[in-house]
């Protein structure tokens, strides 16, 4: 009879053992932090090395569309069915309460149910700040955002911005935010201090809207306003820190003004009513620009900001709105 040499695994050493799960912990937990929440605690099953692995995980982000089945009848526009809802918190609440990490890098959460059951989330963003995130991105909707048509109607989620750490002892330095309502203050501009990125998309600004509510923003580096609303002119002025600018049809927006922004290297503007206008000086380091405006003399303002830009810039597209 034929004999067979049995190879062994590359994973194992010549005493059988598992040669990945001998590797010191914080390699483990390096390698866990590459999956999904779902394979990570898959993990859990390997050896006992494993059990735990998981729970140390530096990122959690936990979507809706990947812990709700995707049978027909689990998310329509405005209507989620309770038990959907709660399944989607237990869910998050057990994998937050079997947590054994002391510091966390980046907590993402994105859902459907808008502002229809907040009590869930305040939980969520006080374990987060708890834990010293520095990555926090919340979504409230699930919709593709070109094709929505009930902006008035929809139930934005209201944000508690008082959550947020304040101080320079704040751990935040990225924050995103999807579909909630944004209560201006005192309270929001020095909550955003220690921010060097912020994206804002289909967000509702209400209250006393300041032109120049992002100057106390003075480690901003990048800023994107994406379907924003509440505001009508918007200064950049004397931003140091800021690199990149991208605001998009941000409707009731009149006024966009940028002076002596001196760092800014990127600035895309794409507006689609015919009140927007720019107001640019002095920003010498200015390299990639995009804009698509709806009310504009394409020649004469690519001419302009051809002279008042970076001579040695990358892009610079000027176009005019359909």
């Amino acid at each position: 009879m034929k004999r067979v040499r049995r190879i062994s695994d590359d994973t194992s050493n010549d005493n059988g053992k598992d040669r990945i799960s001998a590797l010191p912990n914080d390699v483990l937990c390096s390698i866990v932090d590459l999956l999904s929440i779902r394979d990570a605690i898959h993990t859990s099953t390997l050896s006992r090395r494993w059990k735990n692995i998981y729970a140390h995980k530096s990122t959690l982000e936990f979507d809706w569309r990947d812990i709700i089945s995707n049978d027909a009848n689990t998310y329509t526009r405005g209507n989620v069915a309770i038990r959907n809802v709660r399944n989607f918190q237990r869910s998050i609440e057990a994998i937050l309460a079997s947590y054994l990490g002391t510091k966390l890098e980046s907590f993402k959460v994105q859902c459907c149910f808008g502002n229809e059951h907040p009590r869930y989330f305040k939980g969520w963003i006080n374990f987060a700040i708890a834990k010293g995130v520095r990555n926090l991105e919340l979504a409230f909707s699930c919709d593709e955002l070109s094709e929505r048509t009930d902006w008035i109607a929809l139930d934005y989620y209201n944000f508690p911005t008082h959550l947020l750490p304040s101080g320079e002892g704040s751990n935040l330095r990225h924050l995103s935010l999807r579909t909630c309502k944004l209560r201006l203050d005192n309270i929001f501009t020095d909550r955003f201090s220690t921010l060097t990125s912020l994206v804002l998309c289909d967000a509702k600004f209400v209250g006393r809207v300041e032109p120049s509510m992002f100057s106390s923003c003075s480690k901003l580096e990048s800023l994107t306003l994406e379907r924003c609303y509440g505001f009508e002119s918007l200064h950049f002025d004397n931003l140091d820190c800021l690199k990149m600018l991208v605001v998009k049809r941000c409707e009731g927006l009149r006024l966009i003004r940028l002076i002596s922004v001196i760092n800014l290297t990127t600035f895309h503007c794409i507006g689609d009513h015919a009140e927007l206008q720019l107001r640019l000086g002095r920003v010498p380091n200015l390299k990639d620009v995009h804009l698509m405006l709806k009310r504009i003399n394409v020649r004469s303002f690519y001419a302009w900001l051809e002279k008042l830009i970076n001579p040695h810039y990358h892009t610079l597209i000027v176009a005019k709105c359909g």
